[in-house]
């Protein structure tokens, strides 16, 4: 007979991994609390308060809102995989504020956008919320989405390129707009600031 705990230990994990690439990061003072559901780590989200006055993050909801990295350490005390890993509602995570031609991170959640065969440096990437996955394009024919798309991204390796998959294919990306620029949640375009740590 199968048990819940042998189920447990044999299933593999198919979360998103990353590596961040820059020499230092800036992040978010004090982090803030994963709200609304689970985030995977590299995942591009949003800011916000809770009703009594917490800092929260969740999962982008607008390709215009001012966007950050979650990025949060993983801690193995079992030997997991770092598929394994993930942020759940109501940890704490680390936020990253993505700074243009400086952040950089590899990423295993991304797609091949319409007409593009295979990942190459210069190409172009955005976050798509629909998908929750970075889509690379032809920088001469871009996605739709990406003029629109507050934090863009530029490719600067390939997966082949990359000397630590941990078992997933992974893209590096350097910011190319990033966190000082979007739409905070809940303001207008009138009303933005260019504080980078205010939320909704």
């Amino acid at each position: 007979m199968a048990t819940r705990l042998q189920t447990a230990l044999t299933e593999v994990g198919t979360h998103t991994t990353g590596n961040l690439n820059s020499l230092k990061i800036k992040t978010l003072a004090h982090g803030a609390k994963v709200s609304g559901s689970d985030i995977d780590n590299f995942m591009l989200v949003e800011l916000g308060f809770d009703e009594e006055g917490n800092r929260i993050v969740k999962k982008l909801s607008d390709k215009k809102h001012r966007a950050y990295l979650i990025a949060a350490p993983e801690v193995r005390y079992l030997g997991e995989s770092l598929t394994d890993f993930y942020n759940a509602k109501g940890e704490h995570a680390r936020i990253v504020i993505l700074e243009p031609g400086y952040t950089r991170f590899d990423v295993s959640a991304f797609s091949l956008n319409e007409g593009v065969k295979e990942v190459k440096r210069g190409q172009v990437a955005h976050f798509d919320i629909k998908t929750e996955k970075y889509i690379l394009s032809d920088p001469a024919s871009p996605h739709a989405d990406f003029a629109d798309s507050s934090a863009k991204f530029l490719v600067v390796n390939s997966e082949d390129d990359l000397q630590y998959t941990m078992g997933q294919k992974l893209v590096r990306l350097e910011v190319i707009t990033g966190s000082e620029t979007g739409l905070v949640p809940g303001t207008s375009v009138e009303t933005q600031t260019k504080a980078v740590d205010i939320g909704d």
